[in-house]
C-alpha cells in the first residue's frame, strides 16, 4: 500500500482495527453520518479487489498467485498525508473488506480441498475394508512417495487420512484390519489413497 506520510501500522491502531477480528464494523472515529458511508463505500471497494483477484486466479492450488494479486490490488490504495476523517474512514472500510474476503476465501478453499479428501477416503475406506474382510487382509504393496503440497493440497490430506482412519476403524468387521499386524498395510493404504500429490 502506497502511505504518504503515514503509516498503515499507525492507521490501523488510530481507527481501533484489531487484525483478528473479520466482522466488518466501523470504528469509533467514524461515528458520524457520512464517514459511516464512507466506511462502508470501503468495505464495497476492499471486497470488490479481493473478489477481482479471486477471479483472475479462481483455482485453490494458485493461492500464492492469488495473494500476490491481492497485494497489486491493494498497492494501487494511496493515503495522502494529513487525510480528512472521510478518507481514513473509507481506507479503513477497503482494508476491513478486503480481509474478510481473503479469509472466507481461505476458508472456502480449506472446506472443498478437505471434503474432496474425505469423499476419496471414503472410497478407498470401502475398498479396503471389503477386499480385507473378503481375502483375509491384504499384503503390502509399493509406497507411495508424497511431493510437497499447497494449501489444497494439504487440506485433502489432512481430511483424506483423518476420514480414512475413522471410516475403516468403524466399518462393519473392518476393525481388525486396521491394528496389530495388519497396521502396515493399513497405514499404506491411507497413505497411497490420501496421496494429493504423487511422486513419478
Amino acid at each position: 500500500m502506497k502511505v504518504n506520510g503515514m503509516s498503515l501500522g499507525v492507521l490501523l491502531v488510530g481507527l481501533c482495527i484489531a487484525g483478528e477480528a473479520l466482522a466488518v464494523v466501523p470504528p469509533a472515529l467514524c461515528s458520524r453520518p457520512r464517514d459511516r458511508r464512507a466506511f462502508h463505500a470501503g468495505v464495497q471497494s476492499g471486497e470488490s479487489l479481493i473478489e477481482s483477484a479471486w477471479n483472475a486466479v479462481n483455482d485453490c492450488d494458485r493461492i500464492e498467485d492469488f495473494a500476490n494479486l491481492v497485494m497489486r490490488n491493494i498497492d494501487d490504495v494511496e493515503i495522502p498525508q494529513e487525510s480528512s476523517t472521510y478518507v481514513l474512514c473509507r481506507v479503513a472500510g477497503i482494508v476491513q473488506g478486503a480481509e474478510a474476503v481473503v479469509d472466507q476465501t481461505w476458508n472456502r478453499c480449506d472446506w472443498e480441498c478437505r471434503k474432496e479428501g474425505e469423499l476419496i477416503a471414503r472410497i478407498g475406506g470401502k475398498m479396503y475394508c471389503d477386499l480385507s474382510i473378503s481375502l483375509g487382509g491384504l499384503g503390502l504393496a509399493q509406497d507411495i512417495i508424497r511431493f510437497p503440497v499447497r494449501t489444497c493440497g494439504l487440506a485433502f490430506q489432512i481430511g483424506c487420512d483423518a476420514e480414512f482412519m475413522g471410516y475403516t476403524q468403524n466399518y462393519p468387521m473392518c476393525g481388525a484390519y486396521t491394528r496389530d499386524s495388519f497396521t502396515p498395510v493399513w497405514h499404506q493404504t491411507r497413505n497411497n489413497q490420501c496421496t494429493y500429490n504423487p511422486a513419478p
